[in-house]
């Protein structure tokens, strides 16, 4: 976990991992949102639940990794980057990023609970859905940035 990283820059393997789930996010994401447009409920669901259960792993594997290397003012050093920028771009990531997860996380919860719902409960899910894949992108994409300002400058 503690390695050096496979993507040639200065991290180590955790948010290397941890990074590249990130990345493919919006695009895992954008494909079980397909699944339900074809019909295909319950792989919609499944994918859905199966990202979401990911997503959290690779949350806790990244604090987790961190917080055994030093945490962010560490890595910030490092960087070539001015340190309140970073804390400003890092502060306004996690706060997105903690909205998208909880909000992801209840619609979760609701689309269990209300499956095969009527027409209303999947008019509402289906805006929710738009409004949390909305804010996974943004985070998805700000914490892709924020690994190429700490490790590659």
């Amino acid at each position: 976990m503690f390695e050096a990283g496979f993507l040639g820059t200065r991290a180590l393997w955790f948010m290397d991992i941890v990074t590249l789930w990130f990345a493919a996010l919006p695009f895992l994401m954008g494909g079980a949102i397909l699944l339900i447009k074809g019909g295909y409920e319950k792989g919609h669901k499944r994918a859905q639940t199966l990202l979401f259960a990911v997503t959290l792993a690779m949350v806790v594997l990244f604090e987790v990794g961190v917080r055994f290397t030093g945490g962010f003012v560490a890595y910030a050093e490092e960087s070539g980057v001015e340190f309140s920028s970073l804390a400003v771009f890092l502060a306004v990531h996690v706060l997105i990023a903690v909205a998208a997860v909880a909000g992801w996380a209840w619609l979760l919860i609701d689309a269990l609970r209300s499956y095969g719902g009527s027409e209303t409960v999947a008019a509402t899910h289906k805006r929710n859905g738009v409004i949390v894949f909305s804010g996974m992108t943004v985070t998805s994409l700000m914490g892709v940035t924020i690994y190429g300002m700490l490790f590659m400058t």
